[in-house]
């Protein structure tokens, strides 16, 4: 798009603003791929995983399979990028895009209402991991972490 608007008005061009890196494939389990995907030799960069095995949504509607791998800058937590693959991802996927381009933390992420019973609240551990991996703080009044099947 930002390349046919500017050769259409060649020479008056305009930088376009990019947008993180997003794709959705809608199979069953959906699948989405967002932004900068870390190795796992990449040392500036944490892993955080989540397992749908034991999401309670998940389980009650009998489609908890399904796994969520966050990636983040190792000196904050800042979100980098995510692969996923579970029930309705396509939407969750759409939340860590935002978190993403808008530069938020795993904690940042936490801070926010997850309500319950969600398919998003199993993101959780995979964000409450990078907290641990960085040293940086789980929100106190949102997330105690010993909610079950969360």
């Amino acid at each position: 798009m930002i390349a046919g608007r500017n050769a259409a008005s060649y020479p008056e061009v305009t930088p376009g603003k990019r947008s993180v890196p997003f794709a959705i494939t809608f199979t069953h389990p959906n699948v989405a791929v967002i932004g900068k995907i870390a190795k796992d030799e990449d040392t500036d960069s944490v892993i955080g995983t989540a397992s749908y095995d034991d999401q309670g949504r998940a389980k009650v509607e009998a489609c908890n399979a399904g796994l969520v791998r966050f990636y983040a800058d190792r000196r904050d937590g800042r979100l980098t990028g995510a692969t996923m693959a579970g029930p309705a991802v396509e939407h969750s996927a759409h939340l860590i895009a935002w978190a993403i381009q808008s530069g938020w933390t795993a904690t940042e992420v936490l801070d926010l209402p997850f309500y319950h019973p969600t398919f998003e609240e199993g993101m959780k551990d995979a964000l409450r991991s990078i907290c641990a991996e960085v040293h940086a703080p789980t929100p106190p009044d949102r997330d105690d972490g010993f909610t079950p099947g969360t």
